[in-house]
């Protein structure tokens, strides 16, 4: 393909001889020969820190989500531990702690386990926060699992539930 006689005299190298304002002059033809030059690298520029800011925040959901199923394994298994025959609250709290420690040491950070028995219910509750994978978010992972107790209920004297 022959150039054009515009960009023949784009690609000419200025000579020493036009001066200043002559050197100038071919240099703008340089320039504007090739307008687009260089924006690709000012478009990486800009996208690439949201591209990789929205990639931080989907993986920071995830963690959010693997959080969430931690802590509500650990109170379902507090709330099936103090539930039972004879048990106690404290002996949930242990479960609660024990299922944390196992499984959601890393994803899972400053978790508190509180669980409330009374004659008829268990009221177990998980407060956490998520990993942080994104700087400055900080999501709080809540687990609450309501069940009730196991208890003996004897039966009247002519066979009948009370």
């Amino acid at each position: 393909m022959v150039p054009t006689i515009r960009e023949h005299r784009a690609e000419r190298p200025p000579s020493p001889a036009l001066g200043a304002a002559g050197r100038l002059r071919a240099r703008w033809r340089q320039v504007t020969a090739r307008p687009d030059s260089g924006a690709a690298t000012a478009e990486l520029a800009i996208a690439m820190p949201l591209l990789l800011l929205m990639v931080m925040f989907v993986i920071q959901a995830g963690v959010f989500m693997h959080a969430t199923h931690v802590a509500q394994s650990a109170a379902t298994r507090a709330a099936n531990t103090a539930a039972g025959y004879d048990s106690s609250a404290a002996a949930g709290r242990d479960a609660g702690g024990q299922t944390l420690a196992a499984i959601g040491n890393g994803v899972l950070k400053d978790p508190s386990v509180s669980v409330t028995r009374t004659a008829t219910e268990v009221r177990v509750e998980i407060v956490g926060q998520a990993a942080t994978v994104v700087p400055g978010v900080r999501w709080t992972v809540r687990a609450t699992v309501v069940r009730p107790t196991e208890r003996f209920v004897p039966h009247a004297a002519d066979g009948s539930v009370p």
